[in-house]
């Protein structure tokens, strides 16, 4: 029986032609994930209330995405595409994973950072995707009820906040939560500083969503 190749995916970055925080464009960013030895990376630009709410706004969240991929299949890089979504009325951030391009288009409500992460969450599960908290314990944030997240990003490994990534694992464990780490990359510096380590056969996105969703504690990438 043959092992499956294991490669390195990065679960957390932004591009700067989507994310106003980002600080590398994508076609370079993947360039770098490639340097670095990664295998597939996804890209989660911020998904913000107010800005997303139709179809050519849509388009364009998926720009830096579509650069990216490119640039993947240039180099034998995949690329997925996912997002880092906040609720209207707060300031707490969700990585949603298993959504396709057709999902982001389509597929979410067009109030769907009004509805909140209840609503989310129950959409979630209808349709396969999956959604972390991300760095729940950064100053001014509030970790969310467990039983509206799948999971949480037990490890973020950006150099300029401290995500008290001690107290999202002790969060997880607690109650039963997914973990996830990232490097939740905007600038040079943050490049393939954490990951996971995932079989090369699930890097669709219903694959890596249901790896995900079988596989609670999935192997740390740590610097």
């Amino acid at each position: 029986m043959s092992m499956s190749t294991l490669v390195r995916l990065e679960t957390h970055l932004h591009t700067s032609e989507v994310s106003q925080c980002g600080r590398i464009p994508a076609r370079e960013m993947i360039r770098r994930y490639h340097a670095a030895g990664y295998g597939a990376v996804v890209v989660t630009d911020h998904f913000l209330p107010g800005r997303f709410c139709c179809r050519a706004a849509r388009e364009a969240f998926l720009t830096g995405y579509r650069l990216a991929a490119q640039e993947g299949e240039a180099l034998g890089l995949t690329v997925l595409p996912g997002m880092e979504l906040r609720f209207a009325g707060g300031d707490e951030d969700f990585l949603v994973y298993g959504l396709t391009e057709q999902d982001i288009i389509e597929r979410l409500p067009d109030a769907v950072c009004e509805d909140g992460l209840p609503a989310f969450h129950a959409l979630c599960r209808a349709r396969g995707w999956l959604i972390y908290q991300a760095h729940p314990f950064r100053p001014h944030l509030r970790a969310m009820p467990a039983q509206d997240l799948d999971g949480v990003e037990t490890r973020n490994c950006n150099p300029r906040h401290d995500s008290h990534n001690d107290l999202a694992a002790a969060y997880a464990a607690k109650w039963g939560l997914r973990t996830l780490c990232g490097s939740d990359a905007h600038q040079p510096e943050d490049v393939a500083a954490g990951g996971i380590l995932v079989p090369e056969e699930v890097l669709t996105p219903a694959g890596l969503s249901q790896y995900l969703a079988h596989t609670p504690d999935p192997a740390f990438i740590l610097p």
